[in-house]
Order: structure tokens, then C-alpha cells, then sequence
């Protein structure tokens, strides 16, 4: 079944031998296991999955939870009393729990440690945009405001937030002077309690209204008690809360109270924790939930437990216990990227973004891999240590379902702007549990390797034939030329299309076969091209004889060429693009303009504008038209500059679309693309494209190295080795520029070698806004790349095909891969001679073992 048009998952089942391994937290429990089968739209399957009954007799019992839900391999318990969940591994006897216990905590407030015990949070928007906060222990468990309901399949627990208790927002504002005296006064016998009342009211003779005063928490509670003596009631209120401004002060002073339910059920060695965010309910405008955390402490690791946090921060990092580096900050970082169609004004780094929805954490003999299934677009994760705010080491995912954005009105005036809706729909996140040699971040890319495989198709390359040799071409630019005075821009080729042919001659002559060539700049205009909804072929690059000539001899020698098309970032507000019907809004309503920022300052170069977001409603007009015109070129393969990377919302009023409902629709697009032109190229490689793409460019080969977390891992790598080909930065791109550093990070992540060139004098750069390309002119990197290719060649051709199974750090910048044939690479970046593990690798040199 083709990996581009598979959607549905495929039932596996597996019968596994019973073990016998210690358990974190109880004793072992034998069991057969039914592993599962993940589904991201539709509901889960598990045949082994039954109720239990809270006096089920059933080992290990855990004090103050019971048992409600298992399958052959987990059972999950829930505290009554507190809604607190755990789950137990029946093979390991592991115990994973929603809630630390956090009562020995010398660190956490009272407060906090309300927040250690809830499952879900949130952050809701006053009227004037500022953040407040609820959790589900201290807003709703602690006033017993909470409904669990068990089924078959499933155990949803509802929580209503908000203190039940009547506070401030329960006395009104304003009374009318009539009402005043004679509702109020009146019916109250003692003198003190009308006296109270008058001085907490103050008659404003002019418009006949008493205007409550400022009130000291104090006396809240004994000025409500005067209004029941009074009898006072909620239809009195109302009618009180409408005088005047219409009570939108009051709205102000009121509690807020929401009610939100999170379902719970197992799949395999899965938990799954949902939220349907349609269900969710606003009862007090005009408050608006923000951003929900979903088991924001689940697993928690104290400060006696040995292990690590996994994110994907580019291509991976961990962020090891208790390091007691509080100076650092926490990490917050989106699933995506960040969305361009919220405005920046200044930019610190560029950063290379999370491409895989996905997070985890190692906790002593145990682990596990959170995959978020539902609602990823829309997360961002975020990690922390112990000793900042209480001992415990936590990593999770927030859910942005309400954006928000600042409006300066003037220097001293800021504005914060809402889109008009709320996200509807499901976050979804399914904890896969881990344990024995499986619990490290080796066994985490495993386990999301696999669920990859049943849940999106993705399948085992042929493991034949030498790895590929990407080189990204760029054909024209626009350049500022002069005539008679006059200044005008007219295209100039950088590499055309015979050239480009020599290039491929030149690469066999070396015995460089398996060539995958990127060509940018070919149409509409250059480089960086008009609207791709048309196809109108850049002259300057050749005739569609060469074309078609270039496209064959890539083939015939077993590579691929692929022509390279943007659609979601325009270039140009020309040709076919109207920035008032075609561009994404940001949440201000003006035109999302992607500004050049400056590298030393940091602020936006308004002059020098980048590119315009197109509005994701019209990609599937613009990829048809495109399409259309380029089935007379096609050569069976394209470049996706922007589809496997950009992915941005649209704030235009009355047709709002979601970063959710944005990939929805790239997925589309991009299956419409592969029936005309099976391999697909792309850049950085976003989950959800996985699916459809052959070959990813730019994949992440480091993390960001944030303070906190400076320990990268090739985790993408590990999980996308033997099923999609990729390459990392350009060789002669990459920051360090130096060829052997790079040909060690290939070695180390599996990673192709790949070069961006041009063919003409660099000279013709002058005048141009692509100065950046200097260095890519193929002279100067023609016999290294030949040298570094062979290098890398020679290791990777005998692992085409297969999995990365483990990664490992043997020594400070010391690294050791193995694939599944038992061929074992090392790695020593450092300048020293290093000894380990039998093996001794010179400096910036490697070995390869086995195979």
C-alpha cells in the first residue's frame, strides 16, 4: 500500500511473551498483551478493553484510587475524591500517575501544590486581555464541584470551575434610589445593618442612583448577609444590573466559571486523554479561555529520581533531572513554529522549530512517549526542573484555542485583540509507556516509528543502490539594470538549464549517480517567483527541450529532478495576488507581511519586506492552477519550498481559519500533488506531511541549545531513517562552514550529503537582494563535495533501508549510532583521541563496526 495515499490505520495484533521485569511502584502483575492500534480521527478499538468495578479484586490496589478501566495490557485507577488518575503496566508493574504527591514539597505554596494536583488548566482573558488562571484542583475539586461517569470504553470526568461561594460580583453596582429605600432599607429592622448599607452606597442626586463604593474584602462577606436578611434576590439583581452602563462594570467583579470534561480511555500499552473543546462551556462573559493544559504534571519526577525530559526542539533535546540550573528559564516553544500570522515586531535568533508533535520524559527504569494526535497545530510544550517553584521535574502540552495580539493605539495605549471564535474541536494526547530496554529516547523514536507506521502508512524504503546526493540550483534572479539613465529590473540566470546538465555530467564523471537536483527560480520571475497559480517559464533558464533533456538523464541514472514552486509565502504583490482578497490577516486585521530582520538589533526592516502569507483558503485554487499548467513539464517530481515547514492561520473576520484548519488543508493539497508528481521534496519536514513526501531538506540537525536543555539528540532522524530519505542544512550553508564537521554529522544522523550552487561568476550577485548566495558558487565546493559524498556514501548505502534503533553518548562530543543490520558508527567531534567502549576513535574522526 503507497505511503502517499494510505489514510486509514491497519489493525496489528501481537501476542508478546509474559515478563517479569521490577516494578517502579508495586509488584509485578503478568498479563498477554493486545498491543494497539492508534487512530487520530476516530475512535479508539481495543477488543480487550472493559469496565471494571471499584470493588474489583484486583492487583496492585493503590490507597484512595480505584480501579474503572483495562485491556490486556493497563489498568487505569481514579481517585474519587480528588479525580487524580494512574495507570499501571500489567507486564512491568510500572505505576504512571496524573499527580505527583506533593505534600513533603518544602518549595510549593499551598497554591502550587493545588496546581500539582489538578489534571487540567487553563488561562482565561478578562475584558481587558490580561491572563488569569484555573486548575482543575483548586477552582472545581476543592469545592467538590466534579462528576466522573464510567463506560465501557471510556471514563469522562466533568469539572465545573469557579468558586461556588458569592463574593463581590454578587452586589450590584448601581440601585436606583426608589429601589434602594424602599427594596432595601425598608425591609430591614436593624439600624447598624441600614447604616452599613448607606455608607457602602453613595446617592448620586443628579441621575437618582446609589453607586456602590469601594469595598474592602473584609466586609464582602457581611454586606451579602444584609442583602438575604433583605431578601434580596437574583431577579432583584438583575434588574439592578441593568441600570445604567448595562452592568458592564459589574462584569468585571464577576467570578468566572466555565465547566470542561476530559475523557480517558486505553488503547494497548496507550493512554488517551481527549478534551472536546466544543463541549466546553463560558458561563460568565465576558471571559474567554486562552490556552489549556492537558495532565500538565503527569509522571512528575522528584528530586530523588534519575532521568530525563525529551522534547523535540529541533531535531531533539533532553533536559536531564535536577540539575539545579534554575537561572535557566522554563522552555515554552510551539509545535510548528511559531504561527506566522501573529505579528512580531522584533526577532532575538531564528530558531529551528518542533517538527514532530510529540514529547516524553524517562523517569529511572521507566518512560514514556506522549503523542499529541489531535489539536498539535494548536500546542505548545513546555518543561521545567525541580527548585524553582517545588521539587518536582514536569514536561506537558498547552493548547492555544484563542489566540490573542497586542493593538498599540499609541505609545502609551495598548489594545489586546481576540478572534471572534474559539477553537471547536478535539485535543488529543495518547501516552505510550515504556519500559526495559525500551525506556530512553531510543525507545521513544521506536514507539513513534511504529505508531507512524499504522497510523499515517509510513513504510520501509528499497534498501538498494547508493544513498542520494541533493543539489539545490538556483536558475534566475531579478537584478537592477540601467538604460540611458533609466533603472529597471530584469532577470539574469544564475544556473540555466544546460548548465545545470554539465553540473549532472560533471557529478557522474565522478561517479555521482543517485542525484537529487532542487531547481529554483525557473518561472514566474525568478527566485523568489509571482503567485504559483499559473506557470509562465522564466526564458533566461533555457527551452522545455532542455528541460525535458535534464529531467531524463536524471532519471535514466537513477536520481530525480525536481522543480521547486512556494505557495503559501508570495513574493511579489503582482501578477494574479491581491493582498486584500488573497493575503492572511493577522488578528489586528491588516495584511500578514513578513518583514527582513536585522541580525545585530533585531527589529523589523519595514522596508524590506520578505514575502505575504497567503490565506490558507486559497491554496487549493492556487495548487490547481499550478497543477494544471505543470502537467506538460512534469517530470514526475517536485520541490515544496514552503508546504513541509509554513503553517499559519488567517484572522480575517467571518472567515477565520485555524492553524488546525490550516493543516487540514495543506494535507490535501499536498495529496492532490502527489498523484501527479509521486516523490516529493520539502523542506524541514512537519508531521503532518510525512505521509506524502519522499525526500526532506533542512531537517534539523541540532536543538536550539536553550540553557536549560543543551543536550541535543537526533530524534527525527532516528525515527524517519530507512523510510524517508533526508538531508540537514547545506554543507555549504551550515554555520560552522567546515566540510568535516558536516561529514560527521552525517555519519552520526544518517543524514545525506547536500549542496546549494549556482553556476555563473558570483559577480552577478552585485545589485541583487540575494548577496547571501556568495557562497554557493560551485567552484569553490566542487572537489569537496565530490570527497565528502564518497566519505558518506561509502557508510550510508549499507543502511539504505533500515532503522536507527539506538543512539547513545559515550563521552563529551563522543556519539555512537546502530542500525537494525548491527552496523555501528562512532563519532568524535572533540580534539582529542577518545577510548570507549572498546573502540578508539581519532580526533573529528569516526569508526564503523559490524553490519
Amino acid at each position: 500500500m503507497s505511503k502517499h495515499n494510505t489514510r486509514k490505520w491497519v489493525a496489528l495484533s501481537l501476542l508478546l511473551a509474559m515478563l517479569s521485569l521490577p516494578a517502579c511502584t508495586s509488584a509485578t502483575v503478568n498479563s498477554t498483551l493486545t498491543s494497539g492500534t492508534p487512530s487520530k480521527d476516530s475512535a479508539e478499538t481495543d477488543a480487550s478493553l472493559r469496565a471494571l468495578d471499584a470493588s474489583a479484586q484486583v492487583e496492585p490496589r493503590i490507597e484512595g484510587l480505584d480501579p474503572v478501566l483495562e485491556n490486556d495490557a493497563l489498568r487505569l485507577y481514579i481517585s474519587k475524591a480528588t479525580a487524580e488518575i494512574a495507570v499501571v503496566d500489567k507486564i512491568s508493574g510500572n505505576i504512571w500517575r496524573s499527580n505527583p504527591d506533593s505534600s513533603e514539597d518544602k518549595l510549593a505554596s499551598p497554591y502550587l501544590k493545588g496546581k500539582l494536583s489538578s489534571q487540567i488548566s487553563f488561562v482565561y482573558l478578562t475584558k481587558s486581555g490580561q491572563n488569569k488562571d484555573y486548575d482543575s484542583y483548586n477552582n472545581s475539586v476543592k469545592f467538590n464541584q466534579f462528576e466522573i461517569k464510567q463506560a465501557d470504553n471510556g471514563v469522562t470526568v466533568t469539572y465545573q470551575f469557579g468558586d461556588p461561594q458569592k463574593g463581590l460580583e454578587s452586589i450590584p453596582q448601581k440601585i436606583n434610589k426608589e429601589r434602594f429605600e424602599e427594596r432595601l432599607l425598608k425591609r430591614l429592622e436593624d439600624p447598624a445593618d441600614q447604616e452599613q448599607l448607606k455608607v457602602r452606597y453613595k446617592l448620586n442626586e443628579e441621575q437618582g442612583i446609589y453607586e456602590r463604593r469601594e469595598i474592602p474584602k473584609a466586609v464582602v462577606k457581611k454586606l451579602l448577609a444584609i442583602f438575604e436578611k433583605a431578601e434580596y434576590t437574583e431577579e432583584d439583581f438583575a434588574i439592578d444590573n441593568g441600570e445604567g452602563d448595562g452592568g458592564g462594570a459589574a462584569e468585571e467583579s464577576v467570578k468566572p466559571k466555565f465547566s470542561a470534561a476530559i475523557e480517558y480511555t486505553l488503547d494497548g500499552r496507550d493512554l488517551i486523554a481527549s478534551v472536546d473543546t466544543s463541549t466546553i462551556t463560558e458561563d460568565t462573559p465576558p471571559y474567554r479561555i486562552h490556552s489549556i493544559s492537558l495532565l500538565e504534571n503527569f509522571g512528575a519526577a522528584g528530586q530523588k529520581d534519575d532521568g530525563y525530559l525529551f522534547l523535540p526542539d529541533g531535531s531533539g533535546t533532553l533536559i536531564r533531572f535536577n540539575t539545579g540550573n534554575i537561572q535557566a528559564q522554563p522552555i515554552l516553544i510551539p509545535i510548528y513554529g511559531e504561527d506566522s500570522s501573529i505579528y512580531v515586531n522584533e526577532k532575538f535568533n531564528t530558531l529551528e522549530p518542533n517538527r514532530l508533535p510529540v514529547f516524553g520524559m524517562k523517569k529511572n527504569d521507566a518512560a514514556f512517549l506522549a503523542i499529541i494526535e489531535q489539536g498539535e497545530a494548536l500546542a505548545k510544550l513546555s518543561a521545567d526542573i525541580s527548585g524553582r517553584l517545588h521539587e518536582f521535574n514536569t514536561i506537558a502540552a498547552q493548547f492555544i484555542i484563542l489566540p490573542k495580539d497586542e493593538v498599540r493605539l499609541s505609545n502609551n495605549e495598548i489594545m489586546h485583540k481576540t478572534p471572534k471564535e474559539t477553537y471547536k474541536g478535539n485535543l488529543k494526547i495518547r501516552y505510550s509507556l515504556l519500559s526495559g530496554d525500551e525506556a530512553d529516547y531510543s525507545g521513544m523514536a521506536a514507539s513513534y516509528r511504529t505508531y507512524l507506521e499504522k497510523a499515517d502508512g509510513l513504510s520501509k524504503l528499497k534498501a538498494e543502490g547508493d544513498a542520494p546526493f541533493y543539489m539545490e540550483l538556483v536558475g534566475s534572479i531579478p537584478k537592477k539594470k540601467n538604460m540611458l539613465g533609466f533603472p529597471y529590473e530584469a532577470l539574469v540566470p544564475l544556473t540555466n538549464l544546460k548548465e545545470a546538465e554539465q553540473l549532472v555530467d560533471q557529478l557522474h564523471g565522478k561517479q555521482i549517480q543517485n542525484i537529487r537536483l532542487s531547481y529554483k527560480g525557473w518561472f514566474n520571475e525568478g527566485l523568489n517567483h509571482t503567485i504559483a497559480s499559473n506557470i509562465d517559464m522564466d526564458n533566461v533558464i533555457g527551452s522545455k527541450g532542455d528541460w525535458k533533456r535534464l529531467a531524463e538523464k536524471l532519471q535514466k541514472s537513477g536520481g530525480g529532478f525536481y522543480p521547486d514552486a512556494a505557495f503559501q509565502l508570495i513574493y511579489q504583490n503582482s501578477g494574479k495576488f491581491s493582498p486584500s482578497k488573497d493575503s492572511a490577516q493577522y488578528i489586528s486585521r491588516r495584511y500578514a507581511k513578513i518583514y527582513e530582520f536585522d541580525r545585530a538589533a533585531y527589529f523589523r526592516h519595514n522596508e524590506l519586506l520578505s514575502h505575504f502569507l497567503l490565506t490558507p483558503r486559497k491554496l487549493s485554487s492556487t495548487v490547481s492552477g499550478f497543477l494544471s499548467d505543470f502537467k506538460k513539464l512534469n517530470p514526475g517530481a517536485i520541490s515544496l519550498r514552503d508546504l513541509g515547514s509554513e503553517l499559519h492561520s488567517d484572522f480575517r473576520r467571518n472567515a477565520e481559519v485555524t492553524r488546525e484548519d490550516a493543516k487540514r488543508i495543506v494535507t490535501d493539497q499536498l495529496e492532490a500533488i502527489s498523484e501527479m508528481s509521486p516523490s516529493i521534496m520539502v523542506n524541514g519536514g512537519n508531521a503532518y506531511v510525512l505521509p506524502y513526501v519522499s525526500h526532506i531538506l533542512n531537517i534539523p540537525q541540532k536543538s536550539n541549545e536553550y540553557q536549560l536543555a543543551g543536550e541535543s539528540i537526533p530524534f527525527n532522524q532516528m525515527v524517519l531513517h530507512g523510510y524517508i530519505e533526508y538531508a540537514g542544512k547545506a554543507y555549504n550553508m551550515a554555520d560552522e562552514q567546515d566540510i568535516r564537521e558536516s561529514v560527521l554529522r552525517s555519519l552520526e544522523t544518517g543524514s545525506n550529503v547536500y549542496f546549494s550552487w549556482f553556476y555563473e561568476e558570483p559577480s552577478v550577485l552585485k545589485d541583487t537582494r540575494f548577496s547571501y548566495l556568495y557562497s554557493n558558487d560551485y567552484e569553490q565546493w566542487f572537489d569537496e563535495a565530490v570527497d565528502a559524498y564518497g566519505e558518506v556514501n561509502a557508510v550510508l548505502r549499507q543502511v539504505r533501508g533500515q532503522s536507527m534503533i539506538k543512539h547513545e553518548k559515550l563521552a563529551e562530543r563522543t556519539y555512537k549510532t546502530v542500525y537494525e543490520s548491527g552496523l555501528t558508527v562512532y563519532v568524535n567531534y572533540s580534539d582529542s583521541v577518545v577510548q570507549t567502549d572498546g573502540v578508539t576513535i581519532e580526533a573529528h574522526d569516526y569508526i564503523v563496526k559490524g553490519g
